[in-house]
Parts: structure tokens; sequence; C-alpha cells
């Protein structure tokens, strides 16, 4: 008998990760023929950090584990490189770490130091740039990327991460404070 309850668990587990996995990758898809199609049209959508918001998102709202956070962060810039030759390879993935990083901290601050989601989104941008850029500039350095260091304005930079955090501070107190059960 606790050999069937262990293979069922086991089974439940399997199948639980295997659909989160799925909806990261799909999320990563639609994402990205989204901004795909943005592009065709003309309207630069990747200036907004599409790919920033639907990672804080989907820790808000589905509370994913770790290892759905980093397959959903390397996924859906190595997606997007793939299917619209934006970023290059190495961008790609300095920009799937920077995203894992934001997510692990953002919902481990949220979970394990009971952190509101505003601060816990300020301490993982902050953490999750200087990662980024640390990276960039080894990968400039070494003429592994033909980029300039900043390619979007700070300007920009600082008005989207501003939407975005109350974006999440709205979601937080309309939607999930009465729910949250991290």
């Amino acid at each position: 008998m606790k050999v069937h309850n262990a293979n069922l668990i086991i089974s439940k587990n399997i199948t639980y990760y295997l659909t989160e996995y799925m909806t990261m990758v799909l999320i990563a898809l639609g994402l990205v023929g989204i901004t795909a199609g943005s592009h065709s049209i003309g309207l630069p959508l990747y200036k907004i950090n599409p790919m920033h918001w639907a990672v804080y998102l989907v820790v808000l709202s589905k509370r994913p584990s770790f290892s759905s956070i980093a397959l959903l962060a390397f996924t859906l810039p190595l997606t997007s490189s793939i299917f619209t030759g934006h970023p290059m390879l190495f961008k790609s993935l300095i920009m799937g770490v920077e995203l894992t990083i934001y997510g692990i901290i953002f919902i481990s601050a949220i979970k394990y130091f009971n952190i509101v989601p505003v601060t816990a989104f300020v301490i993982s941008q902050i953490t999750g740039r200087f990662v980024y850029y640390g990276l960039k500039y080894i990968l400039i350095k070494f003429e592994l990327i033909d980029s300039s260091f900043v390619s979007t304005s700070i300007f920009l930079q600082i008005v989207v991460f501003g939407a975005l955090g109350i974006a999440l501070f709205l979601i937080d107190k309309n939607y999930i404070v009465s729910e949250r059960k991290y």
C-alpha cells in the first residue's frame, strides 16, 4: 500500500511540474508572438520590458517553483532570439540570468521574508540590473556582443520601472493581499 501511495505522489508531482513548465513555455511563446507582431507594425513593444512584466505577473498570480521561474526566464529571451533574431544569443543568456534573478528574489522575498511585493520588486530589480549590466560589460569587453552598454534610455527604463512597480502595487492591494498564501 505504501508503494502505491508513493507512486501516486510521484506521479502527481511529475504531472504538476510538467503542467507548470508547459504553462511557462506557452506564456513565453505567446509573449514573443505579441512582441514579434508589434515589430512588424513598427511598434517597439520590447522597450517597455514585456519579459520583466511576464516574470513578475506570473510570480504574483501562479506562485511557481524556482525551476519554473528559471524555465520562463530563459525561455522568454531564447524564444525571442530564435523567432525574431533579437536579442542575440549571448544577450539572451544574460537576460535569462537577469529574469531568473528577478523572479527568484521576488518570490523569495515575499514567501520567506514576508516582504511586500513592491519592496521585493525594488530589491529584485536592483540586484537583477546590477548582474545584467555586469555580465553585459564583460561580454562587451570580450567582444562577444556588439552593443552599447546602455541600449534603452535611462529615462525610459525609469518610467517602465515606475509603471511596473505601480502595477504590482495595485495588483497586490486589490487582488493578492486577501489571497496571499505563499
